[in-house]
């Protein structure tokens, strides 16, 4: 694979070479201006204890910086652009690189094939299983949960970041094979207007069905400077009014 570079950017405390096809979002990065509260998050729970499983790992951003941290990481992506991409950040920076295994695959409550689409074109980080309809589609092999936690590695502490354009609301209620580890956190991204979007007339249903999958956990809005430090009962959360948020098993 040929790299080429020149690009670069600070995650954490580490510069990251960049290879990709995405100058203006990493300049929001180096901003502070892309999901600040995600990122801070990542500095605080993730060290080289870690495996971090990205799942909707895009480019790389947060694979990256979990990476830049010593974890280890299990990146999941299943769109074509999005993986050429990360193979190359990977490949710019051989040191990370060795740390993280890229899953090429889509990760689903029911594997076998299944169908993406992109708003504009593959690559753009806001493809997802529910623009199956969309001008521009193709198809993935699929893992479910259970099959992606066999091939994860032991580790003390397990992160699993969810950003899934929307499919975290078929994925969490058969997400239990990944958190089934004493020393778990998720952070997850809910998109109730994409699934609006796409047909989905009973959203808070939808909502509360996904959400079931962290019956007794604590949750934490995240806010932009990190994890709000109230928390709250998972159940009783309202995911539809803030989208993202930070689950601990109690």
């Amino acid at each position: 694979m040929k790299v080429t570079t020149g690009r670069s950017v600070v995650l954490g405390d580490r510069r990251i070479a960049l290879a990709d096809d995405q100058p203006t979002f990493w300049e929001r990065v180096a901003a502070d201006a892309w999901e600040p509260g995600t990122r801070r998050l990542i500095d605080t729970l993730v060290d080289a204890s870690t495996l971090f499983v990205d799942l909707g790992a895009w480019v790389g951003p947060t694979t990256l910086q979990a990476a830049a941290r010593g974890a280890r990481v299990v990146a999941v992506e299943a769109d074509p652009a999005a993986l050429d991409q990360l193979g190359r950040n990977l490949a710019a920076n051989p040191g990370l690189a060795a740390r993280v295994t890229v899953v090429p695959k889509a990760i689903h409550p029911d594997g076998g094939t299944v169908t993406f689409g992109a708003r504009r074109k593959p690559g753009n980080s806001m493809s997802s299983l529910l623009l199956a309809g969309a001008d521009t589609t193709w198809q993935a092999e699929a893992l479910t949960p259970a099959a992606l936690a066999e091939r994860l590695p032991a580790s003390p502490r397990r992160v699993i970041k969810i950003d899934l354009e929307g499919a975290e609301y078929a994925l969490l209620p058969a997400i239990a094979p990944l958190v089934a580890h004493a020393n778990v956190a998720v952070i997850a991204s809910f998109h109730p207007r994409v699934l609006a979007e796409s047909g989905e007339t009973e959203v808070a249903g939808a909502t509360r069905r996904a959400l079931a999958a962290f019956a007794g956990w604590r949750a934490h809005r995240v806010t932009e400077a990190g994890a709000a430090t109230e928390a709250q009962d998972a159940a009783g959360i309202d995911a539809v009014a803030h989208d993202e948020w930070l689950f601990v098993r109690s």
